[in-house]
């Protein structure tokens, strides 16, 4: 069985949560993320830290395990579409993995993001003075001027 999901940024999601909600039981196959995974080598490597085997052929990125594959289809804006295939799929079991995958990506965003911050801190003159992971896994990171 396969299922095609389309993908909704939650920041979409937000500014149009009650018209997502009031459409959901009609819309089936819509699976709201946190990202739009437009980024191709960090969704790579998320999808390689999910234990996946992982292509690109310049059109989609394809993941592979465990009998399921997923294939992300990209439009202008980024990631548009997961399909995934897989023997005694269901909708559910698609859309948690859709789900898996945008939490390892939104991961690796953040690693980047805390990497980009610390060389670019460096590059103005400043220094990490503390870093701490919060209980929602988000980063807190102070800087302090190097004289």
């Amino acid at each position: 069985m396969s299922v095609t999901l389309k993908l909704r940024s939650e920041a979409l999601a937000q500014l149009d949560a009650a018209t997502i909600a009031a459409h959901a039981q009609a819309q089936p196959g819509v699976v709201t993320v946190r990202t739009r995974m437009r980024h191709r080598d960090l969704l790579a490597r998320a999808l390689t830290g999910l234990r996946a085997q992982v292509t690109d052929d310049g059109t989609s990125v394809v993941a592979a395990w465990e009998g399921r594959r997923i294939t992300f289809g990209y439009g202008p804006e980024g990631v548009q579409v997961a399909h995934v295939d897989g023997p005694g799929l269901v909708p559910a079991e698609a859309s948690r993995l859709v789900l898996s995958v945008d939490e390892a990506y939104a991961a690796e965003v953040q690693r980047a993001v805390l990497a980009r911050l610390k060389d670019r801190a460096a590059q103005a003159g400043m220094r990490v003075e503390s870093e701490r992971v919060n209980a929602d896994q988000s980063i807190s990171v102070t800087l302090a001027a190097t004289s």
